[in-house]
């Protein structure tokens, strides 16, 4: 499979990386730390219009829904205000800011979609597990009513999510996601040193 520019480039600066061209600064760690704690402060903040799976601990299940409406929010952060703040402090020519950039670029395919989705999202009115269903699985899982309630609401999100015009969506949006997989990978080999991979 050919790869596009960008992910040519993110190839060289990993490489670069794993072969101690690029020794990251403290001040690109700082900026690569940062970007994380960013990430991580809306990824697992509360967003109480789209129901989640807590069930699976430690992790949490969320609808792709979710997902895109916070990359949305983290893209326009990092363009409009974390980009501009990093570029004063690290030379112009860092791997980190351009990470950082690429990964502002390889978000677009899904952002492009973020309105629509949530759109869609807003106007869809899902059924609400019943009691009878929440008073059966509660009794055979042993689970809290509220958390078999929430795993309900989750798996009926889900399954609206399924629905082949969504999930047509997500597929068209999977090699974005994974793009920003490897920026991430990237990024964090970076800031924790470990770069022999």
């Amino acid at each position: 499979m050919t790869q596009t520019p960008d992910q040519r480039r993110v190839s060289e600066i990993a490489r670069s990386l794993n072969r101690y061209e690029w020794r990251p600064t403290a001040e690109e760690v700082k900026c690569g730390a940062e970007f994380f704690q960013l990430a991580q402060s809306l990824e697992e903040a509360e967003h109480p219009r789209f129901p989640r799976d807590t069930s699976a601990k430690p992790w949490t299940l969320r609808l792709h829904t979710e997902n895109v409406a916070v990359l949305a929010e983290e893209i326009t952060l990092l363009r409009e205000e974390f980009l501009p703040q990093w570029r004063e402090h690290l030379a112009a020519d860092s791997p980190m800011t351009e990470l950082v950039d690429l990964y502002v670029r390889g978000a677009q395919p899904v952002v492009r979609h973020a309105d629509a989705v949530l759109a869609a999202w807003e106007q869809t009115t899902l059924p609400e597990p019943t009691a009878e269903e929440i008073g059966y699985r509660t009794r055979y899982s042993g689970a809290a009513a509220k958390d078999v309630a929430a795993r309900l609401r989750y798996d009926i999100a889900a399954a609206w999510e399924k629905e082949p015009v969504r999930r047509s969506l997500w597929e068209e949006m999977g090699p974005a996601w994974n793009f920003l997989g490897a920026v991430r990978s990237t990024m964090m080999a970076a800031v924790s040193g470990a770069v022999e991979y």
